[in-house]
């Protein structure tokens, strides 16, 4: 059986997954990450995954858990259809937060589940270990409640630090939900938003989209 699950903290979902983990032989347990020097999930990895398939239990039943599923890139993702299609005494649990970046044809061949927490652990702890977190929050709303352009221009280089954005984009996202903007002008801002998300995960200049996050705001 496959599974699909679609978190927004993956901490959590990590945790989770290691106590379920606990049910099966210690043997029959792999655990599928990218290599540390990629970016993505390379056909390389899941050319491992699928040779385990292909071996014989030592309990029961194996169980397999693919953690930033997101992150395998086409190539890995095509690789695995038919084996997780035809696998028997196989558990397959993908965890990922972006369900959009796996492929239709995956997941028509899992049961989707989504976990969305209130309170985001993965976040919280990133705040804990940051020491600019404090300045971010400030930042966030600075930008957001500034009544000129240079007032916000001048909130940025904290949230434009590529250590400190993943906390900055909850931040302004929390900013602009309590603004009191005209719907277009707040759609607008979301949508810079996301297409900052965007081009962070595929590792593009910043710059451009802070100033298209500046025009949307002003």
């Amino acid at each position: 059986m496959n599974y699909l699950i679609v978190t927004n903290d993956p901490v959590l979902a990590e945790r989770e997954a290691l106590e379920y983990a606990k049910s099966y032989n210690p043997c029959d347990v792999f655990w599928i990450k990218k290599n540390p020097d990629k970016k993505e999930i390379t056909v390389d990895v899941i050319n491992d995954m699928v040779n385990q398939f292909n071996l014989s239990a030592v309990a029961n039943q194996k169980l397999f858990i693919v953690f930033q599923a997101e992150l395998m890139n086409t190539n890995a993702q095509n690789k695995l259809l038919k084996t997780i299609e035809e696998a028997t005494n196989t558990t397959v649990l993908f965890l990922c937060q972006n369900l959009e970046r796996i492929l239709p044809t995956v997941r028509s061949r899992c049961i989707i589940k989504y976990q969305q927490t209130k309170e985001n652990q993965t976040l919280k702890q990133m705040a804990a270990n940051n020491p600019d977190y404090s300045a971010i929050k400030q930042a966030a709303q600075t930008f957001m409640n500034a009544k000129n352009i240079d007032t916000a221009m001048a909130a940025l280089p904290v949230l434009a630090k590529p250590e400190n954005l993943t906390l900055a984009m909850d931040e302004l996202n929390k900013a602009l939900a309590a603004a009191d903007f005209a719907p277009q002008k707040k759609l607008a801002i979301y949508q810079a938003l996301a297409k900052i998300a965007r081009n962070f995960d595929a590792n593009c200049n910043l710059v451009n989209t802070f100033d298209l996050l500046l025009l949307a705001r002003f």
